[in-house]
């Protein structure tokens, strides 16, 4: 699994975390970057100081650039079912939806709900280096629509998500949830998430699912949650669930994300990678706690 070939100090987000580009552009990155990696990884694994410092480069690039595809992706499912515009930069907030209202055809909902779960999966496939996920790849971006391929994804040096993205923290996470039980699906808090539940999941070997849930950087007020959400939770209603945020300081996001969601299941747990120390929201499972 690419996790395993991430070598990163992670107290600080890398120069490398920044970075802004289209869909198309992106992609065609991580088409680029694929191929080299699942040929060296074996020699990489078996002898690490063999291989070129260019190698961890490319496997870093590839773990900073696979998110973008779930993150538009959802984003385009967002614009298509709540009808909102789309824009190639600017995300029209849910509030807006009165004031520019946007209609979309019955197959665009259909196929916006597709290509998310089929961004999930193949984000999946290449995290886990399967050996098909190059042709997963190129498979999914021929069948992507022309608009979002120009969707602008724009990346910061968020030093909290980067935290959280360390595959040790995950690690400790996934070890202890699968000491307890068994998720029968994981549904993570985006799109701050997105990272750490593509590896999570993985470790895990369970469904994964993801939210919009972006309190601070798209004032959402509530999880968003369109009928295509609520039809694929319900095959999941028996559970057990883990419901999963990258990490918790002030613990509101999972707090209000768990109360909103904890409904729609029979059985469901909270896990994060990160929890503060004096955090007053205490998941069942953490990876690591912190203070600073």
């Amino acid at each position: 699994m690419l996790h395993r070939l991430i070598y990163a100090e992670w107290d600080s987000p890398p120069e490398a975390m920044a970075f802004e580009g289209t869909l198309r552009e992106i992609l065609g990155r991580v088409q680029a970057l694929l191929p080299g990696i699942l040929a060296g990884k074996d020699a990489a694994l078996a002898n690490p100081a063999e291989a070129p410092p260019a190698f961890w480069d490319d496997c870093l690039a590839l773990y900073l650039h696979t998110p973008a595809m779930v993150n538009v992706a959802l984003n385009y499912k967002i614009c298509v079912e709540m009808g909102l515009p789309m824009h190639p930069t600017y995300y029209f907030a849910l509030k807006e939806h009165s004031r520019f209202k946007a209609e979309y055809e019955e197959a665009e909902l259909v196929q916006a709900q597709a290509l998310f779960v089929a961004a999930i999966g193949t984000a999946r496939a290449i995290y886990a280096l399967e050996a098909d996920a190059a042709a997963r790849l190129d498979a999914y971006v021929r069948a992507l629509p022309e608009a979002i391929l120009d969707f602008v994804y724009v990346s910061a040096r968020d030093k909290y998500t980067w935290r959280a993205s360390n595959p040790a923290r995950i690690l400790s996470l996934a070890e202890s949830v699968r000491q307890a039980f068994q998720p029968a699906l994981v549904v993570g808090a985006a799109h701050g998430s997105i990272m750490s539940g593509l590896i999570f999941a993985n470790l895990v070997e369970a469904p994964l699912y993801f939210v919009r849930f972006s309190m601070f950087k798209r004032q959402d007020v509530a999880p968003v949650l369109a009928s295509s959400d609520l039809a694929f939770l319900e095959a999941y209603h028996e559970g057990p669930v883990l419901l999963f945020d990258e990490d918790v300081a002030k613990g509101t996001t999972l707090t209000r994300f768990s109360q909103d969601l904890k409904p729609l299941f029979r059985k469901t747990y909270t896990g994060s990678v990160l929890r503060h120390a004096l955090s007053p929201c205490r998941p069942d499972f953490t990876g690591h706690a912190w203070s600073d």
